[in-house]
């Protein structure tokens, strides 16, 4: 018995402490998002998943169903992340696309992240308070 699987494109975005895994499958009808088994619009914010929309608007997506597989950290580095994600998919699924996800920056990962804390002080870099006397 051989299962005919569906073929999908694959990407992974990270943002701060958030990784999105991204699979877009060819098809016939309307974009449809989905993120962990959710509607886009039901896990993230309506700012957010607006974000993800303009994206693929720019991107001249108009068919196809792409699930997001997101964990880790806050909301905004999710939807960065997953934005990241769908960007690499969609240069694996055509080629051609790169040079305007580039030129809108949605290729481009931001590395920053939280610097650690550091012993014997009450932030990454902030001290006790200083007196002198």
């Amino acid at each position: 018995m051989s299962e005919t699987k569906e073929k999908y494109f694959y990407g992974v975005g990270r943002r701060k402490r958030s990784t999105a895994r991204a699979k877009i499958y060819p098809g016939k009808k309307e974009v449809v998002i989905n993120v962990n088994g959710k509607p886009v619009r039901e896990y993230f914010a309506d700012y957010y998943a607006r974000v993800l929309d303009n994206m693929l608007s720019l991107a001249g997506v108009k068919e196809g169903v792409i699930n997001i597989f997101v964990r880790g950290g806050g909301v905004k580095g999710q939807a960065e992340a997953a934005r990241l994600a769908i960007a690499k998919a969609l240069v694996v699924q055509d080629d051609s696309i790169k040079p305007v996800l580039r030129l809108h920056g949605f290729l481009t990962t931001d590395i920053r992240k939280v610097l650690a804390k550091r012993p014997g002080l009450r932030k990454a870099r902030k001290s006790e308070q200083w007196s002198k006397r």
